[in-house]
């Protein structure tokens, strides 16, 4: 049966599962009272509202959604970040994560007993890891260990949504393994986050800590909103390995794409650049920018879980004050070149940290209350269980 789908009011973002039938961000009551008047007549359908996927809409759906709503096991049905309509049981009795981004919210949601597969990357870093290190070793999306995963057999395996999924899905589906693919580290995260907690029948959780960093990322908002352009920082983010290199051109970092700028309230002069795409130091001096992000991606650099000094940080500053690039901008001049450490401050729901950093570096009048620091403590200790360590920004 065709639908004439019908349009509703926009959220923050749709929840990509059949069932949520008034495409917001959950699936609630609301879906099922929705459901009840497509059954009447008096709504049409949505693209998501044929819940059990059988091209009709009936009483079969709401119970589907009921079944949901209590928690109890069910077959539904999704759409990943790849555009792919993938049918399978929830919750998933079994997890394996092939890049990091899944592998870290395993553990937000608590469901380390359930992961029986996780990517090489995590045995970097066995500290930020401490419960999943017995976990098979499945590879990378770049070398998939195929003979690890068949032995392993998750239910579910994330992998990343890009051109890196087609070998992966021509390998795994044939051994009967859904293989979703969720990014878990962009603009789209928290519906990448909620559709996890649903196949894993953790959707309190997930709520739980969104609701935590989004109440940040708000009362942030709330206090730069009346910013006048002319006072708002005008701001370029690069990535550390670049400079260390001695690289003539550099690539805007992700501290920018994942607009940790823009969130607290600061103008990125790197918006409308391609990813992947540099800029060289003319275009930067031209820009001159109020203030340099630099973005850390390894430990070596200074920056990450196990650093706990700030000795190698600072000689990292030392060579980007340096640089031939920066070191003839106003902000090197001005010490007002700050460093980030990417994996504890801006990757997946680490944003509010990212955020607030900035926030009370570039406007320190208006947030000499925000506390970096506690959001920090608060995100390890209570959100993953681990202590609270590391050093994440500098100076």
């Amino acid at each position: 049966m065709a639908f004439a789908f019908a349009s509703v009011d926009a959220s923050a973002y749709t929840l990509q599962i059949f069932g949520n039938a008034n495409m917001d961000e959950q699936i609630d009551d609301k879906d099922m009272d929705f459901l009840e008047e497509i059954i009447a007549g008096t709504k049409e359908p949505t693209n998501l509202s044929d819940a059990n996927q059988d091209g009709k809409i009936d009483p079969n759906d709401i119970d589907l959604v009921n079944r949901l709503l209590k928690h109890e096991p069910a077959n539904i049905t999704i759409i990943d970040s790849a555009n792919r309509t993938i049918s399978l049981e929830c919750p998933a009795k079994s997890f394996a994560g092939l890049h990091t981004s899944p592998c870290r919210e395993f553990m937000m949601l608590g469901i380390e007993d359930q992961v029986v597969g996780v990517t090489n990357y995590v045995f970097d870093d066995p500290d930020l890891y401490p419960r999943l290190l017995d976990k098979a070793n499945i590879g990378t999306i770049y070398e998939p260990d195929y003979e690890s995963i068949a032995r392993a057999k998750p239910d579910v395996l994330i992998t990343t949504p890009g051109s890196y999924i087609d070998p992966v899905l021509q390998m795994v589906e044939p051994m009967g393994i859904k293989v979703i693919g969720l990014s878990l580290n962009k603009a789209d995260y928290d519906s990448e986050l909620m559709l996890l907690g649903y196949i894993s029948g953790k959707p309190d959780r997930v709520k739980g800590f969104l609701d935590w960093k989004q109440k940040t990322l708000d009362m942030i908002a709330e206090r730069t909103k009346d910013l006048d352009d002319s006072k708002r920082l005008r701001v370029f983010s690069a990535t550390m390995s670049s400079i260390l290199k001695g690289d003539k051109e550099l690539s805007p970092s992700l501290i920018g794409q994942h607009q940790i700028i823009d969130k607290a309230g600061a103008i990125n002069v790197a918006d409308g650049i391609p990813t992947g795409n540099k800029v060289d130091g003319e275009w930067i001096l031209d820009q001159d920018p109020d203030s340099i992000i630099i973005a850390s991606y390894f430990v070596k650099e200074g920056f990450g879980y196990t650093v706990l000094n700030d000795t190698i940080a600072r000689e990292s500053l030392r060579t980007i004050l340096e640089s031939d690039i920066l070191n003839q901008t106003s902000a090197a001049r001005e010490g007002k070149i700050f460093i980030l450490g990417y994996y504890g401050t801006a990757s997946g729901g680490q944003d509010p940290i990212g955020v607030a950093y900035l926030a009370k570096r570039f406007y320190p009048d208006l947030f000499q209350d925000l506390d970096p620091l506690q959001l920090q403590k608060e995100y390890f200790e209570r959100w993953f269980s681990i202590p609270n360590q590391g050093l994440w920004a500098y100076p």
